[in-house]
């Protein structure tokens, strides 16, 4: 009798977590693509909202429409994600101010970057491609920057977005032909600490000098 009832008990504790599993992975495939939708209609609106820069400023100087673009695209990204990223352990070893002064030249250094593709689509058009998730917060949206005219050859666009604290999802790197910004900046980046053995100050100096 006592092995009868042990067996019962064995039986509803693998029901129970059969039926967990099951329902907590339904959830999480519900969960995908709402990431996935979300993910896309941010980059849509992002896409869309350069455009229109890109129409509304064509008579300004390059310099106006930089500042401008800057507040858009600051909208859209992770920068905070991207700082920590491109400077590696040394994020850590900066002050506050020097963070911020970095995460300020770094946004300039992105705009400078994506600025030229996102201001064609005033005369291109942008295609979205297919997305996918990647574990439970992180979504790939592929795009293609085209010319119908077929006098340009086509921009194949990656965009990394994640979920913050906020459940907002925000970009936190765009590879542009295969090549990441994040990588391209961490790059650069980490060679001037290194050299310079963590002195934030001489990367903000270099970074100025060259803007």
């Amino acid at each position: 009798m006592k092995n009868f009832y042990n067996s019962i008990n064995i039986q509803k504790i693998l029901y129970i977590t059969f039926f967990s599993l099951l329902y907590f992975q339904l959830l999480t495939y519900k969960a995908y693509p709402d990431n996935i939708k979300n993910s896309e209609m941010i980059v849509q609106q992002m896409i869309a909202d350069a455009k229109k820069h890109a129409l509304k400023t064509i008579k300004l100087s390059p310099k106006e429409r930089s500042l401008k673009i800057e507040k858009l695209i600051k909208r859209f990204i992770n920068l905070d994600f991207m700082a920590r990223a491109t400077t590696g352990s040394f994020w850590k070893k900066a002050t506050n101010t020097q963070k911020e002064k970095y995460k300020s030249a770094l946004l300039k250094q992105i705009v400078n970057t994506i600025e030229e593709h996102l201001n064609t689509l005033a005369t291109l058009s942008y295609k979205p491609q297919k997305s996918e998730a990647r574990g439970k917060k992180l979504v790939y949206v592929k795009g293609i920057i085209k010319d119908h005219s077929k006098k340009i050859p086509d921009v194949n666009l990656l965009w990394k977005l994640a979920e913050n604290k906020k459940g907002k999802f925000l970009v936190l790197d765009l590879e542009i032909e295969g090549i990441s910004l994040v990588s391209t900046h961490k790059a650069e980046t980490m060679s001037i600490l290194r050299k310079n053995r963590g002195n934030f100050n001489a990367l903000l100096n270099t970074f100025s000098k060259g803007q």
